[in-house]
């Protein structure tokens, strides 16, 4: 979450939130404010009257992108597909894929928690109630900075900043070859709210309401 004078930056998982608070950061000076996946419920009482904004992916690109990172990063294990990886975090009584994925039990117990709860409640208050007066999609991304600069009047524009580094495609892979129909369906299931939220047409909507939890980006399931 970055707090500005006039605005609060919801970072979500796989939006190019860490390229955005390195702008921000490198930029206009603006640091991280108490954790970089930190939720609309933490946003002290005095700045909730600010334009809070967040952008939400298509969840099922945004698991694929989460899961190509950690596959690279953990060493390419040939068993932890994209498929199994869905299996692992989101259908229970697959827990024991985890020990096919030759990696450590640390890690394991992290893809297990982090991120795997639906991005529609990063933008909840404390009791469930969207807060945020607007939801970009990611995929449109460049418009989306185009009206944020405009709103904040701040230069948003992400050209030259990689929040974070991949070790292939520079972040710009084709993940379609590795979505199955089951890992699909599994994902448009678990994560149905954000399913309806990103695909509907029009502008997001900001007036649903969906339950939260304590560091919402970790949390178990």
């Amino acid at each position: 979450m970055i707090i500005g004078n006039d605005f609060i930056y919801i970072h979500v998982c796989k939006t190019a939130g860490s390229s955005f608070e390195q702008m921000m950061k490198q930029r206009h000076g603006l640091d991280v404010y108490k954790g970089q996946h930190s939720i609309a419920a933490e946003i002290p009482a005095e700045h909730r009257g600010k334009f809070i904004f967040g952008f939400m992916r298509d969840p099922v690109w945004a698991e694929c992108s989460n899961w190509r990172y950690h596959w690279f990063s953990w060493g390419q294990p040939a068993t932890m597909t994209f498929e199994n990886w869905c299996r692992y975090r989101f259908v229970e009584g697959d827990e024991k894929l985890g020990d096919s994925f030759e990696i450590t039990q640390e890690q394991r117990d992290y893809a297990a928690i982090f991120n795997v709860r639906p991005s529609a409640g990063f933008f909840c208050d404390e009791d469930g109630h969207c807060i945020a007066d607007r939801i970009y999609r990611y995929e449109s991304l460049g418009l989306a900075l185009e009206d944020i600069s405009s709103r904040t009047g701040l230069d948003c524009s992400l050209e030259g900043f990689q929040g974070m580094e991949y070790n292939w495609s520079r972040g710009r892979e084709n993940y379609a070859k590795h979505v199955t129909p089951a890992a699909r369906e599994i994902v448009e299931n678990y994560k149905a709210i954000d399913v309806m939220l990103h695909r509907k047409a029009g502008k997001i909507e900001t007036n649903f309401n969906f339950p939260i939890c304590d560091r919402y980006c970790y949390s178990p399931k």
